[in-house]
């Protein structure tokens, strides 16, 4: 094996320092908003994120949302941080008319929010952002992304990871 022949020494190598948690792999079914996806977050590289739907807090009287999760981290927002979430009820769709190019294949847009931080995760905030619902057609501008989300950070421009589906071996 990688570290001879005792195959728990990975585990003691990083169990003092790392947090084991079962990941659902329960396959999605037709909803969108649900399961796991991969975006490429520029510099840091592809990320696995885990969608899950569920009530946005008493603030918002309980509205029906989704948060992503980082699966695999970077230096700035780590594994197991909310990267972005947004209120996905169709009360919650925005015009996204004349807002994004044709070929992005905008389906549905919603307002919400995107996670930024800094190196080691200080001075983490939400920023304005948009999910965006995609056609999934595969054209060269999204090669087939389902999903997208727009991060409007204050004083910069605003950018846009696209998110594609991974299916597991069982859901194929």
């Amino acid at each position: 094996g990688l570290l001879g022949e005792d195959p728990g020494a990975v585990l003691r190598l990083l169990a003092p320092r790392t947090v084991f948690r079962r990941i659902d792999t329960t396959p999605p079914g037709a909803d969108i908003f649900s399961g796991l996806y991969v975006g490429a977050f520029g510099p840091h590289g592809p990320e696995l994120l885990q969608m899950k739907r569920s009530m946005w807090g008493a603030e918002a009287a309980g509205a029906e949302c989704v948060t992503a999760f980082k699966l695999s981290g970077d230096v700035n927002v780590p594994s197991g941080m909310a990267s972005f979430r947004a209120k996905v009820g169709r009360e919650h769709r925005i015009d996204h008319h004349g807002v994004y190019p044709e070929e992005l294949g905008v389906v549905a847009a919603y307002k919400g929010e995107g996670r930024v931080a800094q190196e080691g995760f200080a001075n983490a905030h939400w920023v304005e952002g948009e999910l965006l619902h995609l056609d999934g057609k595969g054209n060269m501008l999204t090669d087939g992304a389902e999903l997208g989300f727009v991060w409007a950070v204050p004083g910069e421009r605003r950018f846009l990871i696209l998110f594609s589906r991974i299916l597991l071996p069982e859901e194929i």
